[in-house]
């Protein structure tokens, strides 16, 4: 039951701060490869810090050790398509977007209880867990941007 309460309570919290987070929501925009790859990046990141949280997993942490400069790497080059954007303050806007997104994988994840959530995920945990470095949680990256590239304007299609 604790387990639930802690779950529920951090979906309430993560429900009000995503409110504000949507007012701050980036103006859309087109997207170079290098920004979709960045994108897919903190989708994984996030997503992984709920489920970890959520599931009492130390992965997200040892995960985040193992591949700083590749998640610093992403979070610059996504701070940077918000300044191309028009964003003043892409820096803000970008921890606003990253608690959006954290919002919405918690608010996923809300439907089911805890044991099936852990469960259902622990696939993505799995995978978090092979990923041994910066260089793999790259590759693996590249390959979701690349599955996924349709779901973008393509600055190169833009023009």
């Amino acid at each position: 039951m604790d387990i639930m309460r802690r779950s529920l309570a951090l979906g309430a919290a993560l429900s009000l701060v995503a409110m504000a987070a949507q007012a701050a929501a980036v103006r859309p925009g087109c997207y170079s490869t290098a920004d979709i790859e960045a994108e897919q990046a903190v989708h994984f990141q996030a997503q992984l810090m709920v489920v970890s949280d959520i599931c009492r997993d130390t992965t997200y942490g040892e995960f985040t050790q193992r591949n700083r400069d590749a998640i610093m790497g992403y979070q610059k080059q996504m701070i940077d398509h918000f300044r191309r954007a028009g964003e003043r303050r892409a820096d803000i806007t970008f921890e606003n977007y990253m608690t959006r997104l954290a919002n919405q994988a918690s608010l996923a994840s809300g439907v089911h209880n805890v044991a099936e959530t852990c469960q259902t995920t622990s696939g993505m945990i799995a995978l978090a867990n092979s990923i041994g470095s910066s260089a793999d949680f790259r590759r693996y990256i590249a390959t979701q941007a690349a599955a996924n590239r349709a779901a973008y304007l393509s600055c190169a299609d833009a023009d």
